[in-house]
């Protein structure tokens, strides 16, 4: 294999476990054009090494590449970033956004009309140009009549889409949005672009895509190995430095982990409860996701949650030493506290947040009040079937009188589910905070937690959207969490307890795009020592 010297230095250290924990700043609105990345530059741990095979593994299976069927990061966008990269690229600790595919994108009418240039000399790997027509063609799938796309709602606010420009597109917006460069990012399925001869044929594309990334795809054995090949042809000179990419169906935990520190594979998502034994192997790197949670929501559209008692009991149901005890095996790595999730501490968007204590007596005496006119209530609660936290949330609603029927289901089930409203009780994940992926969550037009409007909180949605300072964002996403409070929309009673793993062998991220801890990871630029 050859070597030779880059020009990037890494923060990374080696021979011992590694935590990171990122601070989220807030949300910002769009970037500037970003020149295309360089792949010269140097790394402290020695020289950038070429070829080699990557190996991450997954708990399980994805439904496929076509980016209407992608749902988020962690159900599919984290592996199909690797064939079709994504226009824009987002700065989880920032929310600032720069070129990844597209040059940038930039707004001179504080934020109504917005234009996304694109490199030239970008091309799909079927020899086609990712010009402005081949985004437009892939925008208008998601906006389509029939579209179920989970980027619809995100795109609900154009009033026109042009090519102004064989490498340009305008948008023009009903209303200004200071967050609309986040919806071409990879945090949306809107970022990722496919290219239009392939997708002619929607269900070939969805086994066997046809993208711009660094990577295409060789062969995908469903429930078990998905095998991607270098690109040569991709537009940054020298990357992908890897040869080969292969994602790995590993649905147990422990075998996940075990396969890590043995080195037989490079890449992993560690749960909390095996966080202290990973976080002490000298081999190994271990980061704890900068943003994100887990959270309790109850449909209040239909069954026992309609009645706002057994929605408000849910408020004060978890104590939080108790959950880092039982989750995360102690408060070492996570001392309980839930007043920020699902962002970074210290972010803006939770300055002056007040904590929300458990009261077991309080929710008892709620749930007993419900029970005297309707009877004992049990609910469905559809949760992931590889959850460590669906026992303990089980046996935390027992203890206030409330009996959990548990209904497991795979993180695509689960995403279908979720978005179809078909649960009474709904355990709710996220890998990052505000918008677009909390947003989509609340948002009526999006998957809309709980299942109710309430006209405030959407007030308070659509102005944390759209605002154009980051001041007016962060104070419009305090406000999202009063009303979420006020009416007892969900309940978060976790951080993101899914940590990410890797070999100290395998380097990820750049001086420019530092990893962060994130479940997505771009691996134009990701080397590894042979």
């Amino acid at each position: 294999m050859n070597s030779r010297a880059r020009g990037r230095r890494f923060g990374a250290i080696l021979g011992g476990a590694v935590i990171s924990a990122m601070m989220l700043a807030g949300c910002g609105g769009g970037g500037a054009a970003a020149p295309a990345p360089s792949a010269s530059e140097e790394t402290e741990v020695g020289e950038i090494q070429t070829g080699g095979t990557a190996k991450l593994t997954f708990l399980s299976e994805f439904g496929g590449f076509d980016p209407v069927r992608l749902v988020s990061v962690g159900t599919g966008i984290e592996r199909a970033v690797a064939v079709m990269d994504s226009l824009l690229i987002r700065d989880e600790r920032t929310d600032e956004v720069s070129g990844k595919l597209a040059a940038g994108m930039t707004t001179a009418d504080d934020g109504k009309t917005w234009v996304l240039e694109l490199r030239e000399g970008v091309n799909f790997t079927d020899g086609t140009p990712l010009d402005a027509e081949a985004v437009i063609f892939n925008l208008e799938r998601h906006i389509a009549p029939d579209s179920r796309s989970n980027a619809k709602a995100l795109l609900a606010g154009m009033e026109s889409m042009e090519a102004t420009g064989p490498l340009e597109v305008t948008f023009t917006l009903a209303a200004p949005d200071g967050s609309f460069p986040l919806t071409f990012t990879g945090s949306t399925p809107a970022g990722m672009v496919g290219s239009p001869a392939a997708l002619a044929d929607p269900e070939a594309f969805n086994s066997n895509p046809v993208g711009a990334g660094p990577f295409k795809f060789d062969s995908w054995v469903k429930d078990d190995t998905l095998t991607l090949v270098r690109n040569d042809d991709y537009f940054v000179e020298g990357q992908p430095y890897l040869d080969e990419v292969i994602y790995q169906v590993r649905p147990d935990p422990q075998t996940r982990v075990d396969e890590l520190i043995s080195g037989n594979t490079d890449f992993s998502l560690v749960p909390a409860n095996l966080w202290p034994r990973v976080s002490t192997t000298p081999t190994v790197k271990l980061h704890l996701a900068p943003t994100g949670g887990e959270a309790l929501i109850p449909n209040a559209a239909e069954g026992p949650f309609q009645d706002e008692r057994l929605r408000e009991a849910l408020l004060y149901l978890f104590d939080g030493k108790t959950s880092a005890q039982v989750l995360a095996g102690g408060t070492e790595l996570w001392d309980g506290d839930t007043t920020c999730t699902p962002w970074a501490v210290g972010a803006p968007a939770c300055d002056g947040v007040e904590p929300m204590n458990a009261d077991l007596e309080k929710a008892k005496e709620l749930v007993a009040d419900y029970a005297a006119e309707n009877g004992d209530p049990s609910v469905e609660y559809v949760h992931y079937a590889t959850s460590r936290s669906a026992e303990f949330v089980q046996q935390q609603l027992a203890s206030i009188g409330i009996t959990a029927v548990m209904r497991a289901m795979d993180p695509t089930a689960h995403a279908v589910a979720q978005a179809a409203g078909d649960y009474q009780l709904l355990q709710g994940t996220t890998v990052s905070a505000g918008y677009p992926t909390v947003w989509t969550r609340l948002y009526e037009g999006g998957q809309n937690w709980g299942r109710v409007a309430h006209p405030e909180l959407q007030a308070a949605l659509l102005t944390a959207r759209t605002a154009p300072t980051l001041e007016e964002r962060s104070a419009a996403w305090k406000d999202v969490d009063e009303q979420i409070r006020e009416n007892a929309v969900m309940v978060w009673y976790s951080p993101n307890l899914s940590g990410m793993a890797h070999s100290n062998k395998l380097h990820l991220g750049s001086e420019a795009r530092e990893y962060d801890g994130s479940m997505l990871v771009y691996l134009d630029a990701a080397w590894k020592e042979q």
